[in-house]
């Protein structure tokens, strides 16, 4: 069993290292490093239209950008993007357009006036219709001969960075050599991937705590009434299930476009309700205040509920 949990523990270590960028040849966007970029037409929200061929008969650098008006890495981006465009816009443009369907030009005319971004922006549409965007911002760098020089999916992380490649390209002696394609690390395999794990891990868990308390395992497979199953073994049943509605209740708000101070509440107030539940449970099965918090906290909840499910500890009853 030790052994076991042994294992557990670094896998989940493991999983929440950082890593560096992973590269691609092509960034799964449908066009590569070296490849010339189809010609395209961009509504503005001027009122204008914006042309590849325009844009490099009087530039040398095009840097196409796709985001969205809700992307939070997209918007961390623009400040640093707009200032190394304001240095350079004599040599380079930059054509910022959304890749999201629901935003309209009234929406990205909005959020360009609000960042104080003066860089064109506009809409996808169907075009460039080579491009298969499925990850934001996503930037492409585009040279006086109209090939891909660099793509970059993901944020730039700071200014420097995005000013060095671009002074790649402005650069005389640039050759035509394109960059490799970066693609930013991302946690969210790692997170679906625990996601995965941790629902097996709760599932088996909550299916021996039942069992210990008497109850019935097979609830742990019903939606809810295993949570409510779970929390009542410690005499408060109803504050687990709203402590587990909390979090998507949070991210129903977040969709909704509410007020952020409305989700951050909810993430409160579950955590709160959570860890004092958490803490209760490990003193239905004898287990310290300590080990409370610990199950309290995100990753170490599955594991907590693991090990009051097929450890050794016992649960003890109200009157015990």
């Amino acid at each position: 069993m030790k052994k076991w949990m042994c294992i557990l523990l670094l896998a989940v270590l493991l999983a929440a290292m950082p890593g560096t960028a992973v590269y691609a040849s092509d960034a799964g966007i449908g066009i590569g490093p070296g490849e010339t970029m189809p010609d395209f037409t961009v509504s503005l929200t001027d009122g204008t239209t914006a042309t590849l061929s325009g844009m490099l008969e009087e530039n040398d650098l095009v840097v196409l950008n796709v985001f969205t008006s809700w992307c939070g890495p997209c918007e961390r981006e623009f400040p640093e993007m707009e200032e190394v465009y304001l240095e350079k816009k004599d040599r380079m443009e930059i054509l910022s357009i959304s890749g999201d369907p629901a935003d309209t030009m009234e929406i990205i005319a909005q959020y360009k006036e609000s960042h104080g971004l003066t860089f064109p922006m506009g809409l996808k549409d169907d075009s460039p219709g080579v491009l298969k965007i499925s990850a934001f911002p996503t930037s492409i760098f585009i040279d006086r001969s109209g090939k891909v020089g660099f793509i970059k999916v993901g944020a730039f992380p700071d200014k420097k960075e995005f000013e060095d490649k671009v002074d790649y390209f402005l650069s005389p002696d640039y050759d035509g050599k394109p960059l490799e394609s970066e693609k930013a690390f991302s946690f969210m395999p790692y997170i679906l991937g625990w996601m995965g794990i941790s629902g097996v891990l709760l599932l088996i868990g909550r299916w021996g705590i039942l069992r210990k308390a008497g109850r019935k395992g097979w609830h742990s497979l019903i939606p809810f009434l295993n949570v409510y199953d779970e929390y009542s073994t410690v005499w408060n049943g109803w504050m687990g299930v709203l402590a587990d509605m909390c979090l998507p209740l949070g991210f129903a708000c977040n969709m909704a476009k509410l007020p952020a101070g409305i989700y951050y509440a909810l993430l409160v107030i579950g955590f709160v309700i959570g860890m004092r539940e958490s803490i209760s449970l490990a003193k239905a099965f004898g287990k310290g205040r300590v080990f409370g918090v610990l199950m309290g906290l995100p990753v170490f909840r599955e594991i907590g509920r693991l090990i009051l499910g097929v450890g050794r500890a016992r649960y003890r009853n109200a009157d015990s």
